[in-house]
Order: C-alpha cells, then structure tokens, then sequence
C-alpha cells in the first residue's frame, strides 16, 4: 500500500512539473509572438526607408546628370524623355 502511495505521490509531483513546465513554455510562445509582431513592424518600417532612399538617390542621380558629367547627363536625359512620353501617354488618355 505504502507503494501504490509513494507511486502516486511521485506521479503528482511529475504531472505538476509538467503543467509547470507548460505554463512557462506557453508564456515564452507568447513572448515570442509578441516579438514576432514586433520585428515585422520594424522590417515593414526599414523597408519603406529603403524605398524611399532609393527615390532620394535616383533623384541625385537625376540631378548630377543635368550638372555634371556628359554620360549621367546623357542618361538623365533619357530618363527625362521616359517621363514625358509617359505623361503625355496618360494627358491623352484622359482626353479620351
């Protein structure tokens, strides 16, 4: 009998970690959604500075081509002819 109740004191003691080890387990998958949440917040963040940095350095781009040297100039150029056909592309469109 003492047996069959040393058996089920270690069986409880057992469960109980268990359920403790549960719990902690549970409230670390929960720390780490929170993280989650939190990292893609910030890679949206970072990646709407990236686009926007890109824009900037096109525009340099576009702006050292009109000053300086006769390649970025020649490619400024053409990228300032993309542009306009485009808009006269969408006027005449709209004319429509």
């Amino acid at each position: 009998m003492k047996a069959i109740e040393a058996k089920i004191k270690d069986l409880e003691q057992l469960i109980n970690h268990i359920i403790s080890d549960h719990l902690v387990v549970q409230k670390e998958n929960v720390q780490l959604k929170e993280k989650i949440v939190e990292l893609e917040a910030q890679l949206h963040s970072q990646s709407d500075e990236v686009q926007n940095l890109g824009i900037q350095l096109e525009r340099l781009r576009l702006a050292r081509g009109l000053a300086g040297d006769p390649e970025e100039a020649k490619a400024a150029k053409a990228k300032l002819g993309s542009l306009m056909r485009e808009i006269d592309r969408c006027i005449a469109l709209l004319n429509e």
